[in-house]
């Protein structure tokens, strides 16, 4: 039974349609008498070989629970929003390993959506399994039943809670050898030069008799209520999750990395002995955990909670079930390697520090930094948020922080000067389909030293006589700004230059640093084109015009011959907060009320790339608009002319036949080899060819000319140009991520040349998805180099 079990989930059923038909089998054991222990264990195998889960139970309800459960697990879609996670080798960042990391998770009607992050590895444009065998299935986009990916002890294929690092968790019970490491940290913030060690004391441990984890702080009333948390925190499976009949065991889960990447660091092992294999990954799920694994054998480090959200690990032990989803950690991560002599291997007796940043995302109004130095050893460096000093008008911490040097004069900074430059954040007011007049939190942008956590700089909507008011006042400042901050050093000198963001109004913004100078005068900026309704002169901001601006500007350096030189800026708009916005389908007619975003996707020139420009000459600046003639619309013509001086080009997400079906831009795009890549999504387009699974929509891949927005490849196949040639339609479902690229490196010898000459292709992804489109790209070529003469 094991056997036809296990083939009718590894086998696609019916070839003849997309994606792979197969069964999941799920047993039920029913009754309690100690002789039904063969009868279970034969089922649980059973479940087991055929994908499933078996459940024991010995009553009505519990016969109930199981059922409702399967129907559940039925009704879900595994899924990953966020792009793939590449190491860059750390000793020549010209390349990329082959490892490939992937949060994947799965959605739930209650508290908790279970997670995972996978590792696979990209062999010849190829991503396989610890087998060396294929690992995704073309048709569907996603991960085949019968791949195995790395740390699984057998395969573990689309379903999120099989293998991966969540098979890593060590043991529960604190008392066993090899214990779980959990930590949080309670108190205000500690001296800079002083973190606090999270593996010294018991008042940083993540157990039942750690006295700072008070019943308050966990929001229950009894003893026992306290220690079921805490343990079911740590990993028991007091609920019996997996429906084994066992609660005396370890519960291997994780939450959701639902909008959250994970990000590696690559330790490098030591200077006598450099290993590019000693790393680790970082991943935040919304249970509210901070994990690092090592990514040698997926073994979980350690994994952190904040306290202000020890207060949710009750509302995870109920799972009752929940809506809308429930947020804790949802934000990505981003690493300071700071590496003193450049080596590639962090030395701490060198001065070399490691630092990770996270916030909550859509879980809350907070970031907070991790000195992750020793990567067994975290020690908590600080958090801030709306009560840290200068960041009141903090929302909720979407904006990824960007990692740069600022130099500040007249405030106080760490030594390298390192800062961290974010959005304001998202206000969920956001959330209505009308047009804001302008929001109450997120409308800011903040400059925070990345060792101390203080604000050193700040622009914002003033006024200025507010308490803590910005540095820099724009009365325009009056949408939220939730997406990443686009930072340039455009001089190579190691210090910001230039910022490019986008907001919540369709407003794309340019800032120029001049280093050195005091916060009042530190930054020059402002609206350089708003692309929404803003600045409707009619005031009607209608529904089809009010554009969003979610991710970072793509900010590339353009040279033609013909062309004067100038920076493009790329940028989609997308509401990100209902995704699933889209008109009434054919043959109906949108009514006049009809709340469908028209989203667009822009390409706008400044050709002012390399001047550092005054305040005065913002505040007079004449800004772009969507309706500029001199913004060429491209949408309707395979070989548009977009002349020198054009403001730019822009296309609308239309259908062929200029139909309107609520497409949208949901990742930020990427520039390379002179083409635009960016995805799109299109909710509900058609009904679904799969009988078991409603339409959740369609995902596109463009590929257009930079200069013009014209096709670079006949993608619709078709005999002749057609404006369809600028996509092609993706396998996945769900909402694919944008594009990531990888480097590797080359081959030794092939051919009988030297490895320079045999580089190997470009590769990008979207999710587990390899892109045909950049199989003609060109690899790493030298473009500066210097010759010394050794006399």
């Amino acid at each position: 039974m094991s056997a036809l079990a296990k083939y009718m989930f590894n086998t696609d059923l019916f070839p003849s349609m997309p994606g792979q038909q197969n069964v999941q089998l799920y047993t039920i054991g029913f009754g309690d008498d100690p002789g039904l222990a063969v009868a279970s264990s034969w089922l649980a195998k059973v479940a087991t070989a055929g994908g499933g889960q078996f459940y024991q139970t010995g009553d009505l309800n519990g016969l109930q629970t199981a059922l409702t459960n399967i129907i559940s697990n039925i009704l879900k879609t595994s899924t990953t929003f966020t792009a793939p996670t590449v190491s860059v080798n750390a000793f020549n960042r010209t390349q990329t390993l082959s490892d490939l990391y992937v949060s994947v998770f799965q959605p739930s009607l209650t508290y908790h959506w279970p997670g995972n992050v996978k590792k696979y590895s990209v062999q010849n444009g190829v991503i396989m399994d610890q087998n060396t065998v294929a690992a995704v299935d073309p048709t569907a986009g996603f991960f085949k039943n019968s791949a195995q990916s790395f740390w699984s002890a057998s395969p573990d294929g689309s379903t999120v809670t099989a293998g991966g690092a969540a098979s890593q968790i060590p043991d529960w019970n604190p008392a066993n050898a090899g214990a779980r490491k959990l930590y949080t940290y309670i108190g205000t913030n500690p001296p800079p030069a002083n973190p606090v060690d999270l593996t010294s004391s018991n008042s940083t441990a993540v157990t039942t008799t750690n006295p700072l984890i008070t019943n308050a702080i966990l929001g229950v009333s009894t003893a026992t209520a306290h220690d079921n948390t805490i343990n079911y925190a740590r990993g028991e499976d007091l609920k019996d999750d997996d429906g084994d009949g066992t609660t005396a065991e370890q519960r291997y889960a994780m939450g959701d990395p639902l909008h959250s990447q994970p990000a590696v660091i690559i330790y490098g092992g030591t200077p006598s002995s450099p290993n590019i294999n000693d790393a680790a990954i970082f991943a935040a799920t919304n249970d509210g955990y901070l994990h690092a694994f090592d990514v040698t054998n997926g073994q979980e480090l350690w994994a952190f909670i904040p306290q202000e959200l020890l207060g949710d690990l009750n509302s995870t032990y109920s799972n009752s079930p929940t809506s809308p989803k429930h947020y804790e950690l949802d934000g990505s991560i981003r690493i300071l390697k700071y590496d003193v002599n450049g080596d590639g291997i962090v030395d701490p007796a060198a001065g070399d520090r490691v630092i990770a940043y996270f916030g909550n995302g859509r879980g809350g109004s907070m970031y907070y930094a991790m000195d992750v130095t020793y990567k067994t050893t975290p020690k908590f460096l600080w958090a801030i948020g709306p009560a840290t000093p200068g960041l009141s008008g903090i929302g909720q911490t979407w904006s990824t922080p960007a990692i740069t040097r600022v130099n500040v004069s007249g405030q106080t900074q760490n030594s390298q000067k390192f800062m961290l430059v974010f959005g304001g954040g998202y206000d969920s007011a956001e959330e209505g389909y009308s047009y804001q007049t302008s929001d109450s939190s997120g409308n800011w942008i903040y400059m925070v030293d990345a060792l101390y956590g203080t604000v050193l700089w700040s622009a914002g909507p003033g006024p200025a006589n507010a308490p803590n008011p910005p540095k820099l006042v724009l009365s325009r400042m009056d949408h939220a700004i939730p997406s990443d901050v686009a930072v340039l050093d455009i001089d190579g000198d190691g210090y910001a230059d230039r910022m490019y963001v986008g907001d919540m109004a369709g407003q794309l913004w340019r800032f120029d640093i001049s280093n050195g100078n005091t916060a009042a005068n530190l930054v020059a900026g402002g609206v350089i084109a708003s692309l929404g309704t803003h600045d409707d002169p009619a005031n009607a901001h209608p529904y089809a015009a009010t554009r969003r601006f979610y991710n970072a500007p793509d900010v590339a350096a353009v040279t033609k011959r013909g062309l004067p030189p100038f920076f493009n800026i790329a940028i989609g708009s997308g509401y990100r907060g209902h995704p699933l916005n889209a008109p009434p389908p054919p043959p109906n007619t949108p009514p006049a009320t009809d709340k469908t975003n028209q989203d667009r996707f822009y390409a706008i020139r400044d050709y002012h790339p390399f001047d550092k420009q005054t305040q005065a000459y913002y505040d007079a600046y004449t800004v772009t608009h969507d309706s500029d003639a001199n913004l060429i619309d491209i949408t309707s013509s395979v070989t548009p002319t977009v002349p020198a001086g054009a403001l730019g080009w822009k296309l609308t997400l239309n259908q062929p036949g200029n139909s309107w079906v609520g497409e949208k831009v949901l990742a930020a795009s990427s520039t390379f080899n002179d083409q635009v890549l960016f995805t799109t999504y299109t909710p509900n387009a058609s009904a679904s060819s799969d009988p078991c699974t409603p339409g959740a929509g369609n995902n596109r891949l463009y590929a257009v000319s930079v200069f013009d927005g014209r096709p670079v490849d006949n993608l619709a196949n078709l005999s002749n140009a057609s404006i369809a040639d600028r996509w092609t339609t993706l396998a996945q479902r769900g909402i694919a991520p944008g594009v990531t690229f990888l480097f590797p490196a080359p081959q030794n010898g092939v051919n009988g040349s030297p490895p320079p000459t045999d580089q190997r292709p470009v590769v990008c992804l979207s999710g587990a998805e390899v892109l045909g489109v950049c199989k003609n790209f060109n690899s790493r070529l030298k473009t500066v180099w210097s010759e010394q003469d050794a006399n």
